[in-house]
């Protein structure tokens, strides 16, 4: 299964790890910086790596919805309209 993360804060990185150890696809997004995602998805480890919110969204099966309220708007606008898709259920934590 392939997964978007959209916020790689504390819960995105270790649900992120959690999936991708499982043997799922995961792309972290939605850092303060790149140099956190390339880090992130390194330690992670091979069904890992880091990308933009739109990448991460891209032909996930599901996507992790894991920032602060107050981000909401804005990881949801760069990774852009997800309900145009197939069936990608969308999780909110």
């Amino acid at each position: 299964m392939r997964i978007g993360i959209l916020g790689s804060g504390l819960m995105g990185a270790k649900l992120g790890a959690i999936f991708a150890r499982a043997g799922h696809e995961v792309v972290f997004s939605y850092a303060r910086s790149t140099e956190k995602l390339k880090k992130l998805a390194h330690d992670v480890g091979s069904n890992s790596r880091a990308g933009a919110p739109a990448e991460a969204a891209k032909d996930a099966d599901a996507i992790l919805l894991a920032v602060h309220w107050s981000s909401i708007d804005d990881v949801l606008k760069q990774a852009g309209d997800l309900f145009a898709r197939s069936s990608c259920p969308v999780v909110f934590q």
